[in-house]
C-alpha cells in the first residue's frame, strides 16, 4: 500500500500539518522535530508527491527557459547558451526549483512550446535568453501576464519587464574605441542579425565612437545571405578596413576564416574585435580579442530576479545592467607606422 503523509505523521506522534511544513523545512518546526519526521519516512519508505502538493499551491516549481530560434545552427549546441542554462539552473536547484527547455525550428513551432507549457501549467514563469524586434513570443507573455524575465534588454513593454543585460551600446564603444587607441581609422562593424537588439546597440556605440574621433561611419555589414557576403567583399576592396568590430565571437571565427581565404592576415593586415568572451574565443588562433559581458552573472541574475518575482508578485519589476571588460588578446595590434 503507499505511504501517506497520515501514516508519517502517526509514525513520528505528529500532527499531519507538521509533516507537511518539514517537507516544506519551515522555520516554524524544530530540527528535532524535523529529524523525528524524517527519520518516519525513511522507515516507512516515504516519497512525497510533489506533483500535488505543487497542485495544491498552484506552483510547478518549474522555470521555463526560452532558447532563440537558430540563425547560425541550434543554439542548444551553442556553449554560450549552454553556460546560461547551466547557470540557471544553478539558482534553481538553490531554490528548489526545476528547468524546462522551450526550444523550436521556427518562430511559429517556438511560440507553440511556450503556449503549451503555459497552458498545460507545466511552468510558474520563463527566462528568454534572447532580445528581438518585435518578438511574438514575448507579445504571448505579455499578453497572457505570464512572469518572465529577459536577457537583453526589451525593445517594447521596457516599464513592464525583468531584464538583465549589459550596457551594449557603451560596450560597442568600448570595442571600438579599443581599435580607434591602437591607431585604426577605417574600421567596420559585422553584424548578428539585423532583428537582435543587442546588435542595434552595439552597432549605435561603434558609431558614437567613430564621430567622437571625427572618423567615417560604414554601414552594417552582415554574414547572411550570397548577397551579405558579396556587400563585405566590396567593403574590403573600397574601404580597405583596417579594423572590424564583430558581433560575437562565433561570427568573428567565421570572419576570420573568410578573411584567411581571401589572403588577409589577421590582425596584422585587419584586426578584430569582438564580444562574449566565450569558448570560441580561444580556439583557434589568433586568440580573440573580445569584450567579456559576464554571462554568468546575467543568467545567474535572471533566475534569481525572476523566482522573486514569482515569490513576491506585487513588487516592483527590477532591471539590472551587468558591466562589461575588454579581455585583449592576440587579434588587435597597432597600425603600422602609425
Amino acid at each position: 500500500m503507499t505511504v501517506t503523509i497520515k501514516d508519517v505523521a502517526r509514525e513520528a506522534g505528529v500532527a499531519t500539518s507538521t509533516v507537511s511544513r518539514t517537507l516544506k523545512d519551515s522555520p516554524l518546526i524544530s530540527e528535532n522535530t524535523k529529524v523525528k519526521v524524517r527519520q518516519a519516512m525513511q522507515k516507512l519508505g516515504y516519497t512525497p508527491n510533489f506533483a500535488a502538493q505543487n497542485l495544491a499551491n498552484k506552483s510547478t516549481q518549474t522555470i521555463g527557459v526560452i532558447l532563440p530560434v537558430g540563425t547560425m545552427g541550434n543554439p542548444a549546441q551553442n556553449p554560450l547558451f549552454l553556460e546560461m542554462i547551466q547557470e540557471i539552473g544553478v539558482v534553481c536547484n538553490e531554490q528548489k526549483y526545476m528547468i524546462s527547455l522551450a526550444t523550436g525550428k521556427t518562430m511559429a513551432e517556438l511560440k507553440d512550446s511556450v503556449r503549451l507549457m503555459h497552458q498545460r501549467k507545466l511552468v510558474d514563469g520563463f527566462i528568454l535568453l534572447y532580445s528581438e524586434a518585435k518578438d511574438p513570443i514575448r507579445k504571448f507573455l505579455h499578453d497572457e501576464k505570464i512572469p518572465y524575465a529577459l536577457l537583453g534588454k526589451p525593445d517594447v513593454y521596457e516599464n513592464e519587464t525583468i531584464y538583465i543585460d549589459n550596457d551594449n551600446r557603451l560596450s560597442g564603444k568600448s570595442a571600438t574605441d579599443c581599435l580607434i587607441q591602437h591607431g585604426h581609422q577605417r574600421i567596420g562593424y559585422v553584424g548578428l542579425t539585423p532583428s537582435q537588439v543587442v546588435d542595434k546597440e552595439r552597432y549605435k556605440g561603434y558609431s558614437d565612437a567613430l564621430r567622437d574621433a571625427n572618423l567615417t561611419v560604414h554601414p552594417e555589414l552582415y554574414f547572411e545571405t550570397p548577397d551579405d557576403f558579396m556587400a563585405f567583399q566590396e567593403f574590403l576592396e573600397e574601404t580597405k578596413p583596417t579594423g572590424l568590430v564583430v558581433g560575437d565571437d562565433r561570427l568573428a571565427l567565421r570572419v576570420l576564416q573568410y578573411l584567411q581565404l581571401d589572403q588577409y592576415k589577421v590582425p596584422d593586415d585587419i584586426s578584430l574585435i569582438s564580444f562574449n568572451n566565450s569558448v570560441f574565443a580561444t580556439l583557434s588562433h589568433p586568440f580573440l580579442t573580445t569584450i567579456d559581458i559576464h554571462v554568468q552573472e546575467l543568467a545567474r541574475q535572471a533566475a534569481a530576479l525572476l523566482i522573486r518575482q514569482l515569490h513576491e508578485p506585487s513588487a516592483l519589476l527590477p532591471k539590472m545592467i551587468v558591466p562589461h571588460e575588454v579581455i585583449e588578446r592576440e587579434t588587435v595590434m597597432r597600425v603600422r607606422g602609425e
